[in-house]
Parts: C-alpha cells; structure tokens; sequence
C-alpha cells in the first residue's frame, strides 16, 4: 500500500481559481495545511484503485500519524471507506434494496417516509464516513421539536440503526452512530377491549350484516384485520377446524396490496377454530354463493373467505369504517377494530389458556410481546398459579395432636442433688477463684487463666 503526505492552501488566482502552486507555501511556514493521500486498495464491485484523501493536519508530523494509522488497517483489513458516498445516496440505496429483498409493503412506505421525511433533510448532506452520534442526535432533538411523537421518534432511529449496522456490516463505516442515542420514553397503551357481553351485543347487532361473518372470525380467532381480509378459502379446513395463515391485505396510498403477515412467527401458522366460527363460516359460504350467483359473469372470484359483492378485494380501511359504524348503531362505547384481536386474547387468557399458547395463536414475535401487552389480565393466572403450587402440600396442622406435647421435654430435676440457685457451684479440686477451666493436669495459675 502506498501514500503520501502534502501541503495544500486555499489561495486563488486574479480569475478565482485555486492555486495549484502557491509560492507562501515554500516561504511562510505557517501557511496552508497538512494532507495525506492514501491507497485503500481495489474497489469490490467495480475493480477500481481507490483512494482515500484528508487534510487539516497543521503539521506534518500529524499528517503522516494519521496516514500511518490508513495504511496500518487497510494491511490488517480493519480499514472502513464510503466510497466517497453520502448518507442520503447510501439511505436511497439501501432502501431499494430492503424492497427487492422481500420488505413487506406497508413497511416499505413506512420506511420510505422516514428516510425521505426525515432522514434525507437532517444527514443526507454528511459524507457516509463523516457522521457523528451527535449528528444522529441533533435529528432526534430536532423531530421532537417539530412535534414527531415518541413511538414515531423510535421508529425513525429504529431504521436508521438498521440502515447503518448493514453500512457497518458492508465496511463502509467503523461503527453505528445511532447505537446509543437517548431516545423518548413511550408508555404502552391500555388495552380495554370489549367484555364478553359487549361482545356477545355487537356480533348479534352485525349478524344481519354481510361483513358480520368476518368480524365473529376476529373476536374469536385474533387475526388481524389485513389477516382476516387476505384468507382464502383454500385455507380454511373446515373437517380439522383450523385455518392457515398466509398472508395480509394492507392499504399502500391508497391502493390494497397483498403481502407477508406482520411478524414471521406469524407466516403459516395454524389457528384453531371452534363450533361457533366453523358456523360462522359456513353461512357467510352460503352468503356469497348467492352473490356469485346474482353476479354471474360479472363476478371476480379470487377465492377470497371475505371480498366484496363482485368478489374483489376489500378495502381494509373500509372494513374498519364499517366496524365502527355498527359499533355506535348497537350503542356501545368506541373501541378500535383492532381491539377485536385483543380482545379474542383476553378471552383466552380469562379461560386460562398458557400464555404461550395464546402467543402462537396471535402470531406475537415472542411470548414478552403477549406477557408486557396483556400484563394486566395476567394478575389473576399468577394467582391461579401460586394457589395451585399450594394446593400440591399437605395443609399445615393448626392445632397439637390430643396428648401431643406442647414444649421440648425436661430432664428430671433430683431437688435434694441439684445446687441452690442462690449459690454458685463449687469448682473441682479447689480450683482458684477467676480460672476458666478446673483441668487437674495444668499446676500453673498463668497458664490456666490463659488455657
């Protein structure tokens, strides 16, 4: 590997350009400042030399450190360059390679918001090499003032991280300077969904309703709403009682795409159904027979459980304006459509089902994300719990055995042998007054008052 160390000024010529070689800086020791210009090896996808240049050093001694400290990591394979690239050029890269990778489609327009709106305008101006934690800070501190919420704050640094440990990963950066930023505090919502008789009113209120069916599948089955928009009746088997979960319906600016569920734990997994939504099902079936019929030709069937009366796709926000339209029409307090879904984990958990059980029925990433979500449903299963741990020993006696002795038994006391309480016994042998021991075999008074 080779490098060298210069001296360059900013001076310009009469016509404004910069001087290629200005004569203060053989005269004036002070003028200008110190570069290094190293080479940093061959470029991986384009075959090229590249070449690695700072400056600022005011000596040259401090140029030629530094250019040691290059040339030493690029030798030991430890050295990390940019390509020259900047942060918004590195954001807009990654970004469209996440998408090419399989990045499910609302987190797609997620992140794109993110680095477009966010991003782009604070660091996308820094060389890649050159940003700082406290760049990454000054962007948090920044949102915060413009009114970005907490939740909205960390996900914004959630991908940021993301987009700079695979620019750490790549050898493009030393480190991730977004891993220890402080980042706001965001307090979980309390979930209050409907209890079982609010339920039980709403679905007897929506029953009539040609969506009914799908709304008596989420309470009881905790899909999510794109969940239960995308399932297929391929999916469903009605002899086992079970569905299979394969993908989602989400709402991209305004157009319905199918994609991935949320979570992978949530990708092709089994949901049992019971009686109730196996009938559930099987009238909405009967349902959308007829409409097939009335339709005719002009009915698209995409063997969808759950669709539209010509058989294409629903809007999932329509599904959720409707959900809360009846919800006022049967007079009950607002909940979220999504509250359905936690509401069907409720219900399981005041059943006593194992909460790791309902964490795989609700696709949950990990059994934490079920325990921190329902934390306050669980105070009666913990109790449910250390009772039965109880219930597994013998009950402790509360009253003595007839004849059981109720104190440790005395040693017969002889009255005429024992010593009065009012003297002290007498020592053996005469032993003098003060020693610790009566042994016989020590003569000297000394040696018995320190044996």
């Amino acid at each position: 590997m080779k490098g060298s160390t210069f001296r360059r000024c900013g001076c310009r010529d009469e016509a404004g350009k910069l001087l290629q070689a200005c004569p203060r800086l053989g005269k004036e020791r002070g003028h200008g400042s110190w570069y290094y210009r190293a080479d940093v090896g061959r470029d991986g996808s384009t075959g090229r030399r590249r070449e690695q240049r700072k400056g600022g050093f005011p000596t040259k001694a401090a140029a030629d450190a530094a250019l040691a400290q290059v040339l030493a990591a690029v030798s030991t394979g430890e050295h990390r360059h940019d390509g020259r690239q900047t942060v918004g050029a590195f954001l807009t890269t990654w970004l469209a390679d996440r998408i090419s990778d399989g990045l499910r489609p609302s987190s797609a327009a997620m992140y794109r918001l993110y680095v477009e709106r966010d991003m782009i305008p604070a660091l996308g101006h820094l060389r890649l090499g050159d940003l700082r934690p406290g760049h990454v800070e000054r962007m948090l501190r920044d949102m915060r003032a413009a009114g970005r919420g907490a939740t909205t704050i960390r996900r914004t640094h959630a991908v940021l991280r993301s987009a700079l440990t695979s620019a750490r990963k790549a050898r493009l950066v030393p480190y991730n300077a977004a891993t220890d930023a402080e980042l706001p505090n965001v307090q979980p919502a309390k979930v209050r969904p409907w209890e079982a008789d609010e339920l039980a009113t709403f679905l007897d209120h929506s029953a009539s309703h040609r969506l009914g069916g799908l709304y008596e599948v989420m309470a009881f089955t905790g899909l999510r709403r794109g969940e239960a928009c995308a399932l297929r009746w391929a999916d469903v088997d009605f002899e086992r009682g079970f569905i299979t979960v394969r993908s989602q319906l989400v709402e991209v600016r305004g157009q319905v795409m199918e994609g991935k569920p949320k979570t992978r734990s949530g990708e092709d997994r089994r949901v049992d159904i019971g009686q109730r939504t196996i009938g559930a099902l099987m009238a909405h079936r009967f349902a959308q027979d007829a409409e097939r019929l009335q339709w005719g030709s002009g009915y698209t069937d995409g063997g969808r459980v759950f669709a539209r009366e010509d058989g294409t796709d629903l809007s999932p926000g329509q599904v959720t304006k409707t959900f809360q339209r009846l919800a006022e029409a049967a007079g009950l307090r607002q909940v979220r459509l999504h509250d359905l879904r936690h509401g069907a984990a409720s219900l399981m958990l005041a059943g006593g089902v194992d909460v790791a059980v309902v964490s795989k029925r609700m696709g949950h990433s990990s059994v934490r994300l079920t325990v921190d979500t329902y934390s306050h449903l669980l105070e009666g299963v913990g109790r449910g719990a250390a009772d039965a741990a109880e219930a597994m020993v013998r009950p402790r006696a509360t009253a003595p055995a007839p004849d059981a002795p109720t104190s440790r038994p005395q040693a017969p006391v002889n009255d005429e042998a024992a010593p009065s309480r009012r003297t002290k016994p007498l020592v053996d042998r005469g032993a003098p007054s003060g020693t610790r021991t009566p042994n016989p075999l020590i003569k000297s008074q000394l040696l018995c008052q320190l044996s």
